[in-house]
């Protein structure tokens, strides 16, 4: 039993270990990154896989392990250690383990995270909605709205700054607005007329980021959607998530998903107000590094 990167040519044995449907070649992309894919082989066939989302200099994070076979913890520590001296050899600053509770696996990765070190960072309730179009809605709100590709990048981090809540990921807005930039530009679906600063009476007091996850197009979240402070709680945050769903329906887009801190009973609300659905919960571990690694605590 071995833990190794995917090779050139092997999605198809990629695909079958996930239960997915054949897709594109993507370790023939010129931008595919040789640690983005972690196999664990036993005889020949792959008994465990893992996928690392990169955005170096930043963070790795290990995203959801998948094990099939007997030999399950074994596996995942295969997984896990080969993921982090993955990160390690893009000298990024953290290093992340993500676990959905719906993994069949999940106790068994809980227990294996902890003992390579990894620390509980925080717990997230995922929520999904199907594409439907709302009714037709009046509101006494009023307000006007300029995408990033009107406003400029250093606008918009502005307004960024004054709503962010730092979190185990970042607690600078101006790294988190490009690492979100970085994302969506990976997957080759970023439009920035639909990242919008929503304005009333001239003043900057809200932004979205709706964004489609994949190079079909068919998932789609609001990365960020944030209020000004002093005009928190009048309905305006549910307003602009309204605002980003109409904008992932018309990019046609086939579920909608939104994630929040499972204590952010206003989030939440707005969730359920607006047609998702609770799916699961998500579990984002911290890894604790030493001084030896190379990565920066």
């Amino acid at each position: 039993m071995q833990a190794r990167f995917l090779r050139t040519g092997e999605e198809k044995k990629w695909y079958e270990l996930m239960n997915e449907e054949l897709g594109e070649s993507f370790t023939q992309l010129s931008d595919y990154r040789l640690q983005s894919h972690i196999v664990v082989e036993e005889n020949n066939r792959f008994v465990g896989g893992m996928e690392l989302i990169i955005d170096d200099p930043e963070l790795v994070l290990l995203f959801n392990p998948i094990v099939k076979g007997k030999d399950t913890s074994s596996v995942f520590e295969y997984l896990l250690r080969k993921g982090i001296e993955g990160a390690q050899s893009l000298d990024v600053q953290k290093i992340f383990g993500l676990i959905h509770e719906s993994n069949d696996k999940f106790k068994i990765i809980q227990t294996v995270l902890q003992n390579l070190e990894f620390e509980l960072g925080m717990k997230k309730v995922l929520y999904q909605r199907k594409p439907t179009p709302f009714s037709v809605h009046k509101s006494n709100l009023r307000f006007t709205y300029k995408s990033l590709k009107e406003v400029g990048e250093e606008d918009f981090v502005k307004t960024l700054e004054k709503i962010y809540q730092p979190d185990i990921f970042e607690s600078d807005p101006k790294k988190c607005f490009f690492g979100l930039k970085r994302m969506a530009v990976k997957s080759r679906r970023f439009y920035p007329e639909d990242w919008e600063v929503t304005y009333a009476e001239n003043q900057a007091v809200g932004i979205t980021m709706p964004q489609l996850h994949d190079e079909k197009g068919e998932i789609g979240s609001n990365f960020y959607v944030g209020v000004i402070p002093v005009l928190r709680k009048k309905g305006i945050g549910k307003m602009l998530q309204r605002r980003a769903i109409e904008r992932l329906i018309k990019r046609g887009v086939i579920l909608i998903v939104g994630s929040t801190y499972f204590e952010n009973t206003p989030m939440i609300r707005i969730f359920e107000s607006l047609g998702y659905e609770f799916a699961e919960y998500q579990y984002f571990y911290c890894y604790k590094t030493t001084a030896n690694t190379g990565v920066k605590e």
